[in-house]
Parts: C-alpha cells; sequence; structure tokens
C-alpha cells in the first residue's frame, strides 16, 4: 500500500498539464503494444485572477494536485510536467556548418544574445532541426524538451544549421518539481507545452501542420514540419479577431523563411470545441481545420468514448506527456 513512498515504479505514467485555468492529469499504461487510458483528472481554478495555474500559491496548487490523485484515485507516482510556454524562452538560431564537438560550445556562445536573462540563471537546452546534422542534439538537460519563437532570426547564408533553443530558469524548473514532489509524486521529466501537443496530435506524421491551442486565457500558435516544432508564439488573448490576425502573421513569416505550405490547422484546448470558434476559424483560414484527437494512438474504454469527444481537446498537452515514454 505504501510502496510508492519508497520509490517503487508503477506500472502506468502520469501527464501533468498545469494550465491556464486548469490542471489536468492523464494516466496511461499499457494494453499490449499500444498506450492505454487508464484514468483522467481534471480541476479548474475557480478565480479569474490568474493567467496560469502556476501563479497560484505554492500550497493551494499542492492541495489541488492532492485532492486530485485522492479522487480520481490514480495509481501512478511517476509524472511528466508542463512547463508553460509563457513561462520559457525559445527560438531557432542558424549556425555555420561545423563539426559536432564545437557545435556545443558554438551555441552556448550564441545563445547569450538571445536568452533574456544571465545563462547562469537558466538551463539551456537545445537540438539540431534542418543542416547536414538534422536530428542531432545535445542537451544540458536531458529532462527537458523544447520548442520554437516567432521571433527568431532568418537562416545565415552559406552552409548552415538550424538549432531549436530553449532556456528554462532555474527557478521555474525548480518550483514545479517541488509542487510535484509535494503532492506525493516523482518528476521523471518536465516538457514545454509544445512538445507535448505535437506528440498527441501529430505523432510522427512528417506533414506540415499548425496546432492552435485554445486556452480559457490565452493561445498557442504551432507550426511543425518534418516531425520538428519550426515557430510557436504565446498569445495573451482569447479574442478571436486578435487570434485570426497572429495566425496570418505566423504563416506568413513560415512560408518566407521555409517557402511551404501549411497542409492542416489542428485545434486543442478548453476552447477547441466552441462551434462558433471553430467556423470562424474554418471560414478565414486557407487550410483544413478540425479538431484535434489526442487519443488518437490510444486506447481505451468505450464508455468514456462521449466524454473524450467532448472534453478529450482539453487533455492534448496531459496525454502528450503521459505518451512521452512511448517515444
Amino acid at each position: 500500500m505504501l510502496d510508492w513512498l519508497f520509490g517503487a515504479k508503477s506500472s502506468t505514467q502520469l501527464g501533468i498539464d498545469l494550465g491556464s485555468a486548469s490542471i489536468k492529469i492523464v494516466e496511461l499504461g499499457r494494453k499490449g503494444e499500444r498506450a492505454y487510458l487508464v484514468n483522467y483528472a481534471l480541476a479548474q481554478v475557480k478565480t479569474g485572477a490568474v493567467f496560469s495555474v502556476i501563479d497560484l500559491k505554492d500550497d493551494e496548487i499542492i492541495k489541488l494536485l492532492r485532492a486530485l490523485i485522492v479522487e480520481a484515485k490514480l495509481d501512478g507516482r511517476h509524472a511528466v510536467v508542463s512547463l508553460p510556454v509563457e513561462k520559457t524562452f525559445s527560438t531557432v538560431i542558424s549556425l555555420p556548418v561545423m563539426p559536432a564537438n564545437e557545435l556545443a560550445a558554438a551555441v552556448s556562445f550564441e545563445a547569450q544574445k538571445y536568452v533574456p536573462l544571465p545563462l547562469e540563471e537558466v538551463v539551456l537546452d537545445w537540438t539540431v532541426i534542418s543542416g547536414s546534422d538534422g536530428g542531432a542534439s545535445k542537451s544540458a538537460a536531458d529532462s527537458i524538451q523544447g520548442g520554437v519563437s516567432a521571433e527568431a532570426g532568418s537562416p545565415a547564408s552559406g552552409p548552415s544549421v538550424q538549432i531549436l533553443l530553449l532556456a528554462v530558469p532555474k527557478e521555474v524548473i525548480n518550483r514545479v518539481t517541488n509542487l510535484v514532489s509535494q503532492a506525493g509524486l516523482k518528476v521523471d521529466a518536465l516538457e514545454q507545452e509544445s512538445f507535448s501537443l505535437a506528440r498527441s496530435l501529430i505523432g510522427n506524421d512528417k506533414n506540415t501542420f499548425m496546432v492552435i491551442d485554445l486556452g480559457r486565457k490565452g493561445t498557442d500558435i504551432i507550426v511543425l514540419d518534418q516531425g520538428f516544432i519550426k515557430l510557436s508564439h504565446n498569445l495573451e488573448s482569447t479574442n478571436k479577431e486578435i487570434i485570426l490576425m497572429e495566425i496570418d502573421r505566423i504563416v506568413n513569416i513560415f512560408q518566407m523563411r521555409y517557402n511551404k505550405k501549411i497542409g492542416q490547422c489542428l485545434l486543442a484546448g478548453g476552447r477547441a470545441n466552441e462551434k462558433e470558434l471553430v467556423d470562424f476559424l474554418s471560414s478565414k483560414l486557407k487550410m483544413p481545420v478540425k479538431v484535434g484527437d489526442p487519443f488518437a494512438r490510444v486506447g481505451y474504454d468505450q464508455k468514456v468514448a462521449v466524454f473524450l469527444k467532448e472534453l478529450g481537446p482539453q487533455f492534448s498537452i496531459a496525454t502528450g506527456l503521459a505518451m512521452r515514454t512511448e517515444d
């Protein structure tokens, strides 16, 4: 009964999404070769005074997490936890082609120009996303995955590699880890939300997608191509006209930079099933638009099928987090 207190590893994995207005938890196990939905939990934040759950007081977050664990009867004690996009810094930088053993030093040196905090105050993570060494990576903290900002500079002239660079304040890492640990869980990894969305909604599809996470208090816009996040931006607005303007801006940046069109738009988040908003985006965007299904590659009891169709988009990040060990 108390084995988890002494570090025994459970057979399931928790994905914990500290969202803009709620905490979502998905618990996945396995049936055969496939991930299987074991359990889920949702806690809504009643106050409208915060942008993100992470802005609540520590004891409030711990209390919410403990209540979810007990009330939902979650068995898992190992968790992958989200890092909100607005609490991280990410961009793409271009560097000349160079030997792999020189690249790490070059990235660290170049990061000083882009990261808005002293490097000793952050954890850096980077991955080559295109160029002669596409797919290679070197991380300062293997438990963190990154994203990429729409404000990234254009690729340098001549042979180059593009580097996806993420900087996360150590203060944020330590706090999130402590909050989840105080709730009685072991943090296996931290991950920026963009990567979790990509994993649950797109998987290994190499086509070009735009993912729009329509939260209750903000909007995240992500562009993926060839399995990599190429652009992303956090918008502190839920106004559909402002969202549309930002989408158009990011589409233009992507098309100018990569000379490619985006093939499809997937919607996620708490507002993804609002018919008026979906119809608006479908009529305005020059690409197919549909609500993403985070459980498309996950087995589940058919008794919860109606729930998953109605509220599933809210669990897109949490599902992607829990699927991380399936990669």
